[in-house]
Order: C-alpha cells, then sequence, then structure tokens
C-alpha cells in the first residue's frame, strides 16, 4: 500500500528491521526530518510502545496501526497499552483499521481515523480455474494466543463439516489455495474487527462466511448478510449457513461474486492508499515539538 501512495503524494520510504524499530532515536537520527510535511510509521507495536519520549519529538507524526484491536480484546498482553502510548504523544494522528477500536480511540481523546486492511490487488485476484476443489477451507494461523478461539471454532466446525484447515508455504500458493475454495470460513472470533484474510479471500473469488463482530463493524466495512457476505455468530448458525449453501448453490455464488465486486471497490492497495493521503493531508492540531534532550 505504501508504494501506491507516491500516487497521491511524494513519499520517502525506509524499511526498518527489528533491531532499528527497536532504537527508533538512533535510526531516525539519521534523517533530517525537517524536510518532511508528515512522518507516518507503520511499524511492530512490541518494538515502539517504550519509546513515547522519541515519538512525542516527532512533528507530524501518523501512526498507522493494524492490531490496534488488541487494545480492547479481554485477556490481549497489550490490553489498554496503544492508549497508554497515543495519550503519552501529544498531536499524534493514528490511522486503525477497526472501526470499533476507532471508536474507542476518539471516545478517548485521540485523534484516530477508520481505515479498513485490504490486499494488494496485483497479486491476488480471481483466476477462473474450471472448478473450485475444496468446499469449505482456511489458511493461517492458529498457534498463538491471540487465535485460541479461532483454533476451537475452526476445529470444532471440521468435527462436523468437510473443513481442511492449512498452511501454505509460499504467497503463490497461497493464491493458487484461494483459488481452489468456494467457501473461505473466517473464524476471527473474539477480535472485534476483520483480519485482511477476509479481504484477500473474496478479492480470489471465494464466498466468505465470516464471524459477525457487530457494533457497527460491518456497516463501516459495508458487509452486507446474504448480498455480499455469509454472516454467522456460533457453531450452529455456521453450519447452518454451510447448509444453505449447499441448497442454494446459484445464489451463494452470485454472493462470492458480489462480495468480490465489493472488495475490488473498497479493499484494494490503491484504493486505500488514496484513504490514506486524505488524512496525511487533513491538518493537524497544534502541538509544540519538545526536544529530545529533555527527554533522553
Amino acid at each position: 500500500m505504501w508504494y501506491a501512495l507516491r500516487e497521491h503524494c511524494a513519499v520517502d520510504l525506509h524499511f526498518l528491521d527489528k533491531q532499528q524499530q527497536r532504537n527508533l532515536r538512533r535510526i531516525l537520527a539519521t534523517f533530517d526530518l525537517a524536510v518532511y510535511d508528515r512522518i507516518v510509521l507503520d511499524l511492530m507495536f512490541k518494538h515502539i510502545h517504550k519509546q513515547s519520549r522519541v515519538l512525542r519529538t516527532l512533528p507530524g507524526l501518523i501512526v498507522y496501526e493494524e492490531d490496534a484491536y488488541l487494545d480492547i480484546m479481554p485477556g490481549s498482553r497489550w490490553l489498554g497499552a496503544f492508549l497508554k502510548l497515543y495519550r503519552r504523544v501529544p498531536g499524534l494522528k493514528v490511522i486503525s483499521t477497526g472501526h470499533r477500536v476507532t471508536r474507542h480511540l476518539c471516545d478517548s481523546g485521540i485523534n484516530a481515523s477508520f481505515i479498513p486492511k485490504g490486499f494488494d490487488q496485483a497479486r491476488l485476484n480471481d483466476r477462473q480455474y474450471p472448478a473450485r476443489d475444496i468446499e469449505l477451507g482456511f489458511i493461517g494461523r492458529l498457534g498463538s494466543e491471540a487465535y485460541s478461539a479461532r483454533r476451537l471454532m475452526l476445529e470444532s466446525l471440521a468435527q462436523r463439516e468437510s473443513l481442511q484447515i492449512m498452511r501454505t508455504s509460499s504467497a503463490e500458493e497461497y493464491v493458487d489455495t484461494l483459488n481452489r475454495i468456494r467457501c473461505f470460513v473466517s473464524a476471527d472470533v473474539g477480535l472485534g474487527e476483520y483480519m485482511a484474510k477476509n479481504f484477500e479471500a473474496m478479492a480470489c473469488g471465494c464466498l466468505l462466511i465470516a464471524k459477525r463482530q457487530g457494533l457497527g463493524e460491518e456497516d463501516a466495512l459495508g458487509f452486507v448478510e446474504g448480498g455480499n457476505v455469509l454472516l454467522y455468530d456460533d457453531l450452529d448458525s455456521l453450519c447452518a449457513q454451510v447448509a444453505w449453501i449447499r441448497e442454494h448453490p446459484e445464489q451463494a455464488t452470485e454472493i462470492a461474486r458480489q462480495g468480490r465486486e465489493h472488495v475490488l471497490a473498497r479493499n484494494t492497495y490503491a484504493y486505500l492508499a488514496a484513504q490514506v493521503a486524505k488524512v496525511i493531508a487533513e491538518p493537524f492540531l497544534p502541538s509544540p515539538s519538545l526536544s529530545w534532550w529533555r527527554w533522553w
């Protein structure tokens, strides 16, 4: 997406390794930051959450964050940590990929904007294979603690239906496998927002069966139950959706088609980059820039 941003404004891209992210003071000292109107950080929160003293010295700072849902997820090790950091950086703007968490940040006094996750339209597409030989599929990780509820839901479904839970070893294999799946079962249970896999699967022509997040998340994304996605609330309603798909194959195919058209219009990196550019162009509230010597 950051490459696509160059279509809208002048951008210098710099990629930081783990050690550089952990010591922003050192790496930022090598740049002439005065030449930039805005500084956008898309970095791992676990590497930067203790560096508020550096962040608050950066004028025109915008943080892009895909994991801020962890700030309000029960049982998360980062519960409240995102808000704590953002409050320590006066004048900060945040771009969050979840509607609910964006509202949470705004209600807490943070200047936050909602821009959903998306996909690389140059890489993820419907390859128009003659047939999809995997009826129900999921591709992704189940091992981390954050995905324990996802694992339980998918493994429970696999005991009742012909769900294939898979991992792929390359980007090419991932796209190829998505194109073999007729119905992608998403299980973003307890996360409060939709992960990128939802949009990637839809872009590749899968019918998305997704866990309903509620609290306005579907409306914010333009998801319409029975229109461009199928939603469920628990295992029984998930199984009921699977049964409906088998009984109404033509309608299911049309929902998948509508879903693909929807994400092509609203979730490509090209489209999202234009939305990011609008946030970047918005004026900042006046906030003093604090010198590093006051904090280090």
